[in-house]
């Protein structure tokens, strides 16, 4: 579904300043998109009801020691939901009751910035700013084999195709890797973007074209890696998060000049004026029938934006999209960087 021409322009807002005490950086829809729910850096998790903001749950729900949450991913039937934390470790939780069905075994040796499941739910990966990518058993927590040193000096994003057989990495470089889940071996570097660049989040379509939010703007390119990679223009930002709808007739990117643009991506051209968000945005999600695009931020609340609004919500198709994992991104690599520099 593209948004019709009158999409608005002001945001419906849900307030969040006494929901999370830190930084909003992960959201995602839930119940059939009549939830929203939230992960900040405080390491809370609180689910919201879109029609009235309404907490769901007296209090958020955490897991005390985990420090920040950096990324989330949900299991497609949205009863499940894995969370990436500060702690290097990775946890389960079960939708329905709010609680952990397990903690698996600490494998990163610093904060895990992003996870995905695979295409049927096996295996989850995750990527850490040590620089690994690990691949998980779902129903057992357990590393299935090696970790893979990826050469990123800190891994942003991890993302399968739709075949389950390759993982693609990104990380604090301008480098994204294609990886052999079984061999782990290299399959492929790309060069994205420019050296002093770096590649911030990805998706990945159906028909192997991927999206990639980088720090100097917006890179379309093929995975046979035989067709010229297309910047999309009007956008120059650092890009923080990257949204493609479940019927694959838009992708919204989210940028650090705290505006979202909105794009046709079987054009690559832009669709409509910015979307402007208050101040500090960091991540963003689409409900599942493309009509509703929300995002957070650093202010804490929920902005809700109606693509739609004289029309008719549709129903769209499944994809395999990866838009929630690591949207926090360029805060830890230019922290990191600096830190480096002046080490």
């Amino acid at each position: 579904m593209a948004p019709s021409q009158s999409y608005t322009q002001v945001p419906i807002r849900l307030e969040g300043q006494n929901i999370h005490s830190a930084t909003v950086l992960c959201i995602d829809f839930l119940d059939e998109d009549r939830s929203i729910i939230t992960c900040a850096e405080d390491g809370s998790i609180q689910v919201q009801e879109v029609a009235t903001g309404r907490a769901l749950d007296s209090s958020p729900w955490k897991d005390p020691g985990s420090g920040a949450i950096y990324a989330i991913t949900l299991s497609e039937n949205r009863t499940k939901l894995v969370t990436g934390c500060e702690d290097g470790r990775i946890r389960l939780w079960i939708i329905a009751t709010r609680k952990m069905s397990g903690e698996w075994k600490k494998k990163h040796t610093r904060a895990i910035l992003c996870v995905c499941w695979n295409p049927d739910e096996s295996h989850i990966a995750s990527g850490s700013e040590d620089g690994t990518a690990i691949i998980w058993d779902a129903k057992q927590g357990k590393i299935i084999g090696d970790p893979i040193r990826t050469g990123h000096q800190h891994v942003y994003t991890v993302c399968y195709s739709s075949d389950g057989a390759t993982l693609m990495t990104s990380g604090c470089n301008n480098h994204v890797v294609f990886w052999d889940i079984k061999t782990r071996d290299s399959l492929h570097i790309v060069e994205a973007c420019h050296a002093s660049q770096q590649v911030h989040c990805i998706t990945w379509t159906s028909d192997d074209r991927l999206f990639l939010g980088c720090s100097d703007g917006i890179v379309q390119m093929r995975t046979n890696a035989q067709e010229e990679d297309i910047r999309l223009v009007g956008r120059t930002g650092s890009i923080c998060a990257i949204a493609l709808s479940q019927d694959q007739s838009l992708l919204a990117t989210a940028s650090r000049d705290n505006t979202i643009s909105l794009w046709d991506p079987k054009t690559n051209q832009s669709v409509g004026p910015h979307l402007q968000h208050p101040d500090g945005l960091r991540c963003a999600a689409f409900t599942r029938n493309s009509r509703l695009l929300a995002a957070s931020g650093v202010d804490k609340n929920v902005y809700i934006w109606d693509l739609d609004p004289d029309g008719v919500p549709q129903s769209g198709v499944r994809v395999r999209n990866n838009f929630w994992a690591c949207f926090w991104i360029w805060v830890s690599c230019l922290s990191e960087s600096s830190a480096d520099t002046d080490n």
